[in-house]
């Protein structure tokens, strides 16, 4: 009998979109909205973490998505 341990090696792009799956429940279409707008920004991903858990009162994960990418977009140019 083998022991064997699987190790999957995630590249920083597929971390980064597993992370955004995650937190927007597995809701494939909020996931796929933010990736868009995120485009692997690590900058808009943490920005996009925070404004999400501020759009709690939002009914859907898909309309909370659409509530962080939009206060996601208004903080980016803080960092330019």
């Amino acid at each position: 009998m083998s022991d064997v341990t699987a190790q999957t090696d995630l590249t920083s792009q597929q971390q980064l979109r597993l992370d955004v799956l995650a937190l927007v429940q597995y809701d494939t279409a909020a996931a796929k909205k933010a990736i868009d707008d995120i485009a692997d920004d690590p900058l808009k991903l943490e920005l996009f973490k925070r404004q999400y858990t501020l759009a709690q009162s939002e009914p859907t994960a898909v309309s909370r998505t659409t509530k962080a990418l939009q206060g996601m977009k208004e903080a980016l140019p803080l960092f330019e």
